[in-house]
């Protein structure tokens, strides 16, 4: 029972793992046909589609590859002032610059280092204005033409001392009761005074001076104690001493006086024959002298301003443009670049801008890096030139390169020129330069810029009806007209005056009977 149990489940398991019927076969063979045939219209579908893409009619690639439709350029009508005007560049630069270049007041002084500075680069400098210390030296700004070209000093005379009291005098310092143009004890009070309100020693003539004081006064008191004592022994009713036989009796040489400091001219040795009373005027009349000497010692001596302390400049306020050296730094040349009288600007012309260009015509000065518009007038046109446009430079104390103190010479170069211009100066191109009056001081930091001009050659009128210069159309027949041009796009000529023109626009005036208005748009291309 068992064996045939176990043959019956082998046979069933020998019926499961046997080929498929063949009516099963024949389904599966229907089901993947139809699977191919699907796969074959999609593949034919996709094909159809891009070949469409590709494949155009005649009409459609003409159309296709047709030039587009025309269409209008237009440009609104203004109502603004039109005036003719000439645009052109212009530089701007100091008419003089003043280089300081410090230098050493005394001997005692072997190198020269920056030891304070008092301005920095763009400061105003009034007179009295401390600008530098050098070497513990002050260095400071006073009002006057003539550059310090000496030490001004007790006993000196000349209009330099006169340039001296003038500025000393302008802050509050008299020199008084000295006369103009000599250095006496009023103007060694008034620099006194003025060097102690800087906060510094005044200085003195030295040594020298001090020393022929010295001299001097000891000459006064020999004379003073021998005029005393010969009028103490005419009052006693002494007879004079005799005196020794002079050069002249004896024939031999005069001795060299002793130098001891005091002149032996102080005490006139008494003569034989000679009474007392001859004796007393002679010794009154050496003293005399010898006051008169130590008041010319004296009045050499005192309260001075060293050449190297002092910059007169002609023009303050000035400005600062540079400090080339800063605080314990060594001093090599030029330390301070000043600029004295405002800012000047030159204009550049081509010859057929200039013929039309006078002195009073209106200026407008752009700024463009900053978009700042400034006004002004020509005040000149000058004489054509291939010269850039520049200003002085003046070299003021110690000696520097191209020349020593108050050298002075042309700038080089122009910081401001604009290459690439027609008229660029420093191109070699002629050009007419046409000098700029501004309506106000220009400010110190347009300082080697370079600006656009626009001179305007009439005076602004009242607002007109404009349109760009590109609007205006001519027929045959000379009429010159405009097309405006509505919402709908219809065209309507409209016969037109034509005015002044500048700056790209024209002024226009409408025929009688028509109508052009601000805001309107006119053809102006297509």
């Amino acid at each position: 029972m068992t064996g045939k149990k176990a043959d019956r489940l082998r046979d069933a398991h020998s019926d499961d793992t046997a080929a498929p019927s063949p009516g099963r076969s024949r389904a599966a063979r229907r089901k993947r046909v139809l699977l191919a045939v699907a796969a074959g219209s999609a593949l034919v579908a996709v094909g159809g589609l891009g070949a469409a893409t590709l494949v155009k009619s005649p009409a459609e690639r003409a159309a296709r590859t047709a030039p587009p439709a025309n269409s209008l350029i237009t440009a609104p009508v203004t109502s603004q002032v039109v005036n003719q005007s000439v645009p052109t560049r212009g530089v701007v630069y100091p008419p003089t610059q003043y280089n300081i270049v410090p230098a050493a007041a005394s001997a005692d002084v072997t190198q020269l280092y920056v030891s304070k500075l008092g301005v920095k680069t763009g400061d105003s400098v009034a007179s009295g204005k401390l600008l530098a210390e050098v070497s513990g030296q002050p260095l400071f700004a006073l009002r006057g033409p003539v550059p310090a070209y000496r030490d001004i000093k007790p006993g000196s005379n000349g209009p330099d001392v006169t340039e001296l009291q003038d500025a000393l005098a302008e802050l509050g310092y008299s020199s008084r009761p000295d006369e103009k143009g000599s250095y006496g004890p009023g103007t060694a009070q008034a620099v006194s005074d003025f060097y102690r309100k800087l906060g510094y020693p005044v200085p003195v003539t030295g040594a020298t001076t001090q020393q022929a004081v010295d001299t001097a006064q000891k000459a006064v008191d020999a004379s003073q104690k021998a005029v005393d004592s010969l009028t103490a022994q005419k009052k006693a009713g002494a007879a004079p001493p005799a005196a020794p036989p002079g050069p002249a009796q004896t024939g031999a040489p005069q001795p060299s006086a002793p130098q001891t400091g005091i002149p032996q001219t102080g005490a006139p040795a008494p003569t034989a024959g000679l009474d007392l009373d001859r004796q007393i005027a002679d010794a009154k009349k050496q003293l005399t002298a010898d006051k008169a000497a130590l008041a010319k010692a004296g009045a050499a001596n005192g309260p001075m301003v060293p050449a190297a302390h002092v910059v007169f400049l002609p023009t303050l306020p000035a400005a600062v443009t540079a400090v080339n050296g800063s605080v314990g730094s060594p001093v090599n040349g030029t330390l301070l670049s000043l600029t004295s009288g405002g800012l000047s600007l030159t204009g550049q012309l081509t010859p057929g801008q200039a013929a039309g260009v006078k002195a009073g015509m209106a200026v407008e000065i752009l700024v463009e890096d900053t978009n700042t518009t400034l006004t002004g007038t020509v005040a000149e046109v000058g004489a054509p030139t291939t010269t850039p446009p520049a200003g002085k430079v003046i070299t003021l104390g110690g000696a520097a390169a191209g020349g020593g103190a108050g050298a002075g010479g042309t700038a080089g170069g122009n910081p401001g020129a604009a290459g690439g211009q027609p008229n660029a100066p420093g191109s070699g191109v002629s050009y007419t330069p046409i000098t700029i009056s501004p309506t106000a001081p220009l400010p110190a930091t347009l300082n080697g810029k370079n600006v656009r001009l626009t001179v305007l050659k009439d005076k602004a009128g009242a607002p007109v009806t404009a349109v760009p210069v590109a609007a205006i159309t001519t027929n045959a027949a000379g009429q010159t007209s405009v097309t405006k041009v509505d919402a709908a796009g219809t065209r309507t000529t409209v016969p037109v005056t034509t005015g002044v023109t500048a700056d790209g626009m024209v002024a226009v005036t409408p025929a009688a009977g028509t109508e052009l208005r601000p805001g309107d748009q006119v053809v102006v291309g297509k």
